[in-house]
């Protein structure tokens, strides 16, 4: 049974991705890295299979909290950043500390596994009595054990909420879905964008699945690609009933609300030791 919780009265529903289905059934290829071959899924999306072990995609991996799902490396290559709800209870508390984290994972690699510490959190997000301001403070920094060789983490974008121009954006998503080779394979949508900015976050139109909850939403630069946010939910309409109309699109958490602690936490790693993360923080 779902719970969901109700953020536009009779209007709307949200509902964390970990619970959305989508088709399944699409078998893993790879026959040359991603950037000279990828994969097309017959899905009727723009989504690819990716070669995760090539940039950038290979800053991006598989994390084991709570349940599975998406994390990427930014700033610095041992910390990643990941949804809030991916490493709590139902209840909003951090009842484990064994998580853990797969740089470019893909069915046959060998793919290093980093135990992963949390920082810093965003806020509780606690299934049926969640509010808006915790929906938009669905994000969690974690540190690696060690910090895996050879990848390049993603910076984080510079465009605000404030920005007019992120409409005009376009967009990608790569996430580690279970309708996508059983989440055996890095999926990306690769033409997607911003549709409006609801409570702080972005709301958008990328293909997205369970296990892509923590998945960076990247903007292409000038040096580059830079996350401007991570996948957080899913919006689905209501009626005046209660009863779920449709489906409305993507939620995903801005990088500005994250941007400050990660910030920090990078000059930290470089200077001075840092702590962990308790519920007084958040």
């Amino acid at each position: 049974m779902v719970t969901v919780q109700s953020l536009f009265g009779c209007l709307a529903i949200l509902l964390p991705v970990m619970w959305l289905e989508l088709p399944s059934g699409v078998s893993l290829r790879l026959t040359a890295p991603a950037d000279k071959t990828s994969v097309s899924l017959s899905d009727g999306s723009h989504r690819q299979i990716v070669d995760a072990r090539f940039a950038p995609y290979s800053a991006i991996g598989k994390f084991k909290g709570t349940m599975t799902c998406t994390a990427a490396m930014i700033l610095d290559p041992r910390i990643i950043v990941t949804a809030a709800h991916c490493i709590m209870e139902r209840d909003g508390t951090i009842g484990r500390s064994n998580f853990t984290f797969q740089p470019g994972y893909q069915v046959g690699s060998n793919s290093a596994k980093f135990d992963a510490t949390v920082r810093a959190v965003g806020s509780r997000q606690n299934v049926g009595h969640e509010t808006v301001r915790d929906a938009a403070r669905d994000w969690a920094i974690l540190v690696l054990d060690r910090a895996p060789s050879g990848v390049q983490p993603f910076v984080l974008s510079r465009y605000s909420i404030g920005t007019l121009e992120l409409a005009g954006l376009q967009l990608q998503l790569p996430a580690y879905t279970d309708d996508v080779a059983h989440a055996e394979a890095l999926s990306v949508d690769t033409a997607c964008a911003v549709r409006e900015l609801v409570w702080d976050t972005l709301i958008h139109n990328c293909t997205a699945g369970r296990g892509s909850s923590g998945a960076p939403l990247l903007v292409r630069e000038e040096h580059g690609y830079a996350i401007i946010g991570i996948q957080a939910a899913s919006i689905f309409e209501g009626d005046q009933s209660g009863h779920i109309a449709r489906f409305a699109g993507n939620q995903a958490i801005g990088s500005w609300m994250f941007m400050k602690a990660a910030l920090a936490l990078s000059r930290q790693l470089n200077t001075e030791s840092v702590t962990t993360v308790n519920s007084a923080d958040y």
